[in-house]
């Protein structure tokens, strides 16, 4: 797999998106979001389980934040409560917070999320949202150690998001809380139109 192929064809995909106009929805129903995670997980339901099975047995390791995972997410308000899209997620640095690494891990991951997912919006006002979101989608992950050898792995993932917070009206900002491909704590810019 080519993973500079791959990303150009998004990236021009998600041009072409950009530039297009949505005659077909509902103005001021679509709303596209730009952010930010830390510790995302692609492995969501194996590291959950390995971080419990930690706390559980007390053996407390350094849990280390190397980085950024950055998402796109478009979403699509069907109802007064309830929004659903797609999300891309780009983790250039995945599995490096897990706590069952070696330090001297040399591998270089990095891998690319796709996912849908569903909004509930629990209180709704015009610059001040808060909801919960749900997703599952598919990841591809590459490792590379150094440049001799390589691996890809595919498989599935969720994003769990309980606590979620959007302030401002048709450009603002979102916060969320929760456990997946996006991160622990995720954030950024979001626009409606």
């Amino acid at each position: 797999m080519n993973l500079p192929i791959l990303k150009a064809i998004i990236l021009s995909g998600l041009i072409c998106c950009i530039q297009m106009p949505a005659k077909a929805q509902d103005k001021g129903k679509s709303e596209l979001n730009i952010g930010a995670g830390m510790m995302a997980s692609e492995d969501a339901l194996s590291d959950a389980v390995i971080l419990w099975f930690s706390a559980l047995f007390n053996t407390h390791p350094d849990v280390k934040v190397p980085g950024a995972s950055w998402s796109v997410t478009y979403k699509y308000h069907v109802s007064e409560r309830l929004a659903v899209g797609g999300s891309s997620v780009l983790n250039p640095t995945s599995d490096r917070w897990i706590p069952d690494f070696p330090s001297d891990d040399r591998w270089k991951r990095r891998s690319l999320t796709t996912a849908g997912e569903a909004t509930l919006y629990w209180v709704k006002g015009d610059n001040f949202q808060f909801y919960g979101t749900a997703g599952v989608g598919f990841f591809v992950k590459r490792s590379r150690f150094y440049n001799v050898q390589t691996e890809t792995k595919f498989g599935t993932t969720f994003q769990a998001s309980p606590v979620g917070l959007r302030m401002g009206k048709r450009v603002g900002v979102f916060m969320e809380i929760g456990y997946g491909y996006k991160g622990v704590f995720n954030g950024g810019l979001s626009m409606r139109f």
